[in-house]
């Protein structure tokens, strides 16, 4: 039995998807950003999310650089940012505004997931 609201799937490590920022940082100058999950948090019902900028203007010495790449909802090069690893509740994945979702890559997710433990 599930409650008026839940899910019941739940997101899962490696897990792309495009949030709007009032799930990650609502005060975040983008509306929207590419966010993977690294951590799953069952009984919370969160995740832990690391997600990902292009902007040149901020320094990207902790940072997982990656190509532009549309299978994995990137439009643009730009930089995973372990250090930014906000939670995120599970109900936001239903949100209609989070759209396609995709898996990432596993060597990608590893040198992602090594860096965010590293600055945890």
């Amino acid at each position: 039995m599930t409650w008026p609201g839940q899910r019941l799937w739940r997101p899962y490590v490696g897990l792309v998807a495009v949030l709007p920022r009032e799930y990650y940082d609502e005060f975040d100058n983008h509306e929207r950003r590419p966010t993977v999950v690294v951590r799953v948090l069952p009984v919370e019902r969160v995740c832990i999310v690391v997600t990902r900028t292009s902007q040149l203007d901020v320094p990207h010495h902790r940072d997982i650089w990656t190509d532009k790449d549309l299978d994995l909802l990137c439009d643009k090069q730009g930089w995973w940012q372990p250090w930014r690893s906000p939670r995120v509740n599970f109900a936001a994945y239903d949100d209609p505004d989070v759209g396609r979702r995709a898996t990432m890559p596993e060597e990608l997710l590893a040198r992602i997931i090594d860096a965010y433990e590293r600055c945890s």
